[in-house]
């Protein structure tokens, strides 16, 4: 009983601090636009392959920048109708975009598939951790 009031405690607590939405949103303002020019611009010619767990290095640094975008974006959003949604569409939309993007010739980049596929996993796997989390202050 003492442990679950003390965690509803927290909840509350955590439930105040994420009011202050202007510090989030710009955060991730700037998030988004170091992970764009990140994404654009041209690869650097030694840059050496690495793997993790058997995966290719970048998926792994995809999966791990949308997911901690998305979780930005919810908590930029959570004082507003239905932030979950909001967070996850924007992430995969701008992975999406700035994969598009990648197929012009003039950022020296190519396109993904599997970048495409990691930067949603991220984002899903975010969302749902934030689903299990915060599902009890969420405006619907």
């Amino acid at each position: 009983m003492l442990l679950r009031l003390k965690i509803f405690s927290m909840q509350k607590r955590i439930h105040r601090w994420l009011q202050a939405d202007r510090f989030f949103k710009s955060l991730a303002v700037c998030a988004t636009l170091v992970v764009v020019y990140l994404s654009l611009k041209p690869p650097s010619p030694d840059a050496d392959t690495w793997v993790f767990l058997s995966f290719r290095g970048d998926l792994v640094l995809h999966f791990i920048c949308y997911f901690g975008l998305t979780l930005l974006y919810f908590f930029a959003f959570y004082t507003t109708t239905n932030p979950m949604s909001k967070s996850l569409v924007i992430a995969v939309v701008l992975g999406t975009f700035l994969e598009i993007l990648q197929l012009i010739p003039f950022f020296q980049r190519y396109f993904d598939w599997q970048d495409l596929i990691a930067n949603s996993l991220g984002g899903l796997v975010s969302w749902l951790i934030i689903k299990g989390i915060f599902n009890y202050s969420i405006k619907e």
